[in-house]
């Protein structure tokens, strides 16, 4: 099965200067947990998560509106997978650079979708078939499962803040 497959192929993005409340709302607008940035020709350049707008939040004293996704995502790299990459493989990259969601690229390198845990487990089968007949439009629940105890385990934290 490739990425093509199981992604979902209408995104909604934004822009590095994009404020986090034009995000937040897009969000709910979209039903969505994030939003990839991409630049003036449509080429990944990061993405902002829920948790990402909580956070800035928290921690810079401002209001949504004047921080910018930039200011967010400036220092982190953009984990990308290929619309024609096998699932095994995104798996392996969302496992490899603990991430659930990766942007998704065409032959150009310019966003076309995104693909999220949510979308793996999709198209996880329980018992691997026997048959020549299942082919490989699913993947084995063996290999999700290590995939998701390892992306979802609790990490080091970035650095320790204060509360005020």
């Amino acid at each position: 099965m490739l990425v093509k497959d199981a992604m979902v192929g209408e995104v909604v993005s934004c822009t590095p200067g994009s404020s986090l409340q034009d995000i937040a709302i897009s969000m709910w607008n979209n039903d969505c947990g994030c939003i990839p940035v991409v630049d003036s020709q449509e080429y990944p350049v990061g993405i902002v998560t829920d948790r990402d707008i909580a956070m800035a939040a928290a921690l810079k004293h401002k209001p949504l509106w004047d921080i910018t996704v930039e200011e967010v995502t400036a220092d982190r790299k953009v984990i990308c997978c290929e619309s024609h990459d096998s699932l095994q493989d995104a798996v392996g990259m969302m496992e490899q650079h603990e991430v659930r969601r990766l942007p998704v690229v065409n032959q150009y390198g310019q966003l076309c979708g995104m693909l999220t845990m949510g979308d793996i487990l999709s198209f996880t089968r329980a018992v691997r078939s026997r048959s020549k007949k299942s082919g490989n439009s699913q993947i084995d629940a063996a290999e999700i499962m290590g995939f998701l105890k390892h992306v979802s385990a609790h990490h080091k934290p970035h650095r320790t803040v204060l509360a005020s």
